[in-house]
């Protein structure tokens, strides 16, 4: 009895022939086993009777049975994917809608899992693919903020942590910005090929992609990092709600409710004109955080009232709004336009990079999250 392989093989030879003789172009038969576990001389036949006429190197007979060994693995699966590809369609259609839900109605979990694969899918996949120097700067960046949020969730807060934390992350993010903007000239130049045999290199692409990935990357999860510190301290300070908890003080009027210091050069006076709630010491003199030396220390810092009438001071506002994500005051929650944030050029370019970050979190955090539970439904459906 003559192997499988060999009959396949004179099926399709004779095939040929009879087509070839009477002028016909006769297509060969669906091959009785997979092209792919074909002997040599049977896979060169099949090749030359899908394209009779025609010279065949090993590379093309090579890629032709590749081809037709992948259509007969998916021969028939046609609904299978037809239903693969609707299952695809409604996750995308429905995730901003239930993405948006989520944050509005569980905002901690969606934070926790947000930050969570934006710190970890990242370096796993930069550690599985040996990329050292990626998973390096991970872990000093990791170790540093470490620290910074075991100090902001203290209590009770020193009276300069709020201070030094916004400052941190208002730092962190600049130098992220920098970055950023560096790579990006680093591509243009590299795109216009403006100084040839080095922008046009593959090292210098790489080095100037991965630039502004850097720049994207470790200024997203600074964003993050903030936001929880911000709800943790003001929860902590007591003159905020957040959540279901309520305020636990009385505001002063000349105090800023984000960092619990007394804003700069304001007495009580001026400070009830400029809209904040009337609330002093028993003794009638404001309360004061952190001792003379901090009270000094600020008097001359710029002050930054909002349009519901609340002041703070400026680096901490802007800490709050811009870096935080807060859109809403943080005493009395309602809504703040980040626009009255624009007074500069710089403030702009500001803007726009949180926008990029966003976008940002798309790509390194909800598209893994989104494909892993795609292939979570394909599995249980029996959908491979």
């Amino acid at each position: 009895m003559e192997p499988l392989s060999t009959t396949a093989e004179t099926l399709v030879t004779e095939a040929a022939a009879v087509g070839g003789n009477k002028g016909l172009s006769v297509s060969p038969p669906p091959p009785l086993v997979n092209p792919a576990k074909m002997a040599a001389s049977a896979q060169q036949a099949y090749a030359s009777s899908l394209y009779p006429g025609r010279s065949l190197s090993p590379g093309d007979i090579q890629l032709i049975i590749e081809q037709e060994s992948y259509k007969i693995q998916h021969q028939g699966h046609e609904g299978k994917h037809a239903l693969m590809f609707l299952i695809f369609v409604c996750v995308l259609a429905t995730l901003p809608s239930t993405v948006t839900y989520w944050r509005q109605r569980h905002p901690m979990s969606y934070r926790l899992v947000s930050i969570g694969s934006i710190c970890l899918i990242p370096v796993y996949f930069a550690a599985a693919n040996h990329y050292y120097r990626f998973v390096w700067i991970w872990l000093v960046y990791a170790l540093a903020n470490t620290y910074v949020l075991y100090v902001a969730t203290r209590s009770p807060l020193h009276a300069r942590t709020p201070r030094r934390v916004y400052r941190w992350f208002a730092f962190i993010n600049k130098a992220s910005y920098a970055v950023f903007v560096a790579g990006g000239l680093l591509f243009l130049l590299g795109f216009f090929n403006i100084m040839p045999g080095l922008t046009d290199t593959d090292y210098y692409i790489e080095t100037s992609m991965l630039t502004v990935f850097y720049g994207l990357y470790f200024g997203l999860m600074s964003r993050d990092l903030v936001t929880l510190c911000t709800d943790r301290m003001v929860t902590t300070l007591g003159y905020s709600s957040r959540g279901t908890r309520l305020p636990t003080k009385s505001l002063p009027r000349d105090v800023c409710c984000i960092c619990g210091d007394r804003l700069g050069g304001r007495g009580n006076e001026a400070a009830s004109a400029g809209g904040m709630l009337a609330a002093t010491s028993t003794s009638g003199s404001p309360a004061r955080h952190g001792g003379s030396a901090a009270v000094d220390a600020v008097t001359a810092e710029p002050t930054h009232a909002l349009g519901c009438g609340h002041e703070f001071h400026a680096s901490c506002i802007r800490g709050w709004c811009v870096i935080g994500k807060k859109d809403v005051c943080p005493f009395c929650s309602e809504k703040v336009d980040l626009q009255e944030f624009k007074r500069n050029p710089w403030d702009k370019q500001e803007l726009f990079y949180v926008t990029a970050l966003e976008y940002m979190r798309f790509f390194v955090s909800w598209q893994p999250l989104t494909l892993l539970f795609l292939t979570a439904i394909f599995w249980l459906l029996g959908l491979n």
